[in-house]
């Protein structure tokens, strides 16, 4: 019998006994089986409150861990160097950290709400579509920012999609690295790799035409030699 059908046979126990001494004597025997029932559900009672007791300290400590995580994490996204953002399905921005209102150029609170796609270059629009509906996470690729002020910046993203315990709900995580700097670096190195090219090329036709120029005269020198 469960503890509440036990306090309800106790209860309905004590009614009778309250009737009965109201009329007649209360019966030594009865008092004393609703008195032992009364102490036993008294006793499981307690050790029910001591269990609750134990179950709200754990669920307790479960909490304060579970915030402190969820802190921690907060913390790492908020100072990360890169930018993160989290999206619907749709790409619709639900948070954005530090990193990603500097990328933007916009304060965090006006970046929620917003679909990524309205913030890259209308170029790369049609690449942005076709990775939300083939997500590719093994597949970094890039895309290019609108400018606010500035140069354009282009970044690197890696997204990671969630599936939510919602039917057909998706939370994308996105991961925004800053590579202007990089691809101007290279843009630097191809243009002087250019550059070295057309020197060696200038140069080397520099040299065959001295050298040709040398074994002319060189034959000019022997022809006119005397015999």
């Amino acid at each position: 019998m469960s503890i509440s059908h036990q306090i309800e046979a106790v209860y309905q126990r004590a009614l009778r006994l309250r009737e009965q001494a109201t009329t007649n004597p209360i019966d030594p025997t009865l008092l004393e089986l609703a008195l032992k029932d009364l102490y036993l559900v008294l006793e499981e009672l307690q050790a029910v409150d001591t269990e609750l007791h134990e179950q709200n300290q754990i669920l307790n400590d479960t909490r304060v861990q579970v915030d402190l995580e969820r802190q921690r994490y907060r913390t790492l996204f908020e100072l990360a160097p890169d930018g993160y953002l989290v999206t619907d399905a749709t790409g619709k921005i639900y948070h954005a950290n530090r990193a990603a209102e500097i990328l933007f150029a916009q304060p965090q609170a006006g970046l929620v709400g917003k679909p990524l796609m309205v913030l890259i270059e209308q170029g790369d629009w049609s690449e942005f579509q076709r990775r939300l509906a083939q997500p590719n996470p093994a597949k970094p690729w890039e895309v290019t920012l609108k400018s606010r002020q500035g140069e354009p910046i282009t970044v690197a993203i890696a997204t990671n999609f969630l599936k939510d315990s919602g039917p057909g709900a998706t939370t994308i995580l996105w991961s925004l690295r800053d590579i202007s700097q990089q691809r101007r670096i290279e843009q630097q190195l191809q243009a002087a790799q250019a550059d070295l090219q057309d020197l060696v090329v200038a140069r080397t036709a520099d040299l065959m035409q001295a050298n040709a120029q040398l074994l002319q005269d060189l034959s000019d020198y022997r022809q006119g030699r005397p015999q």
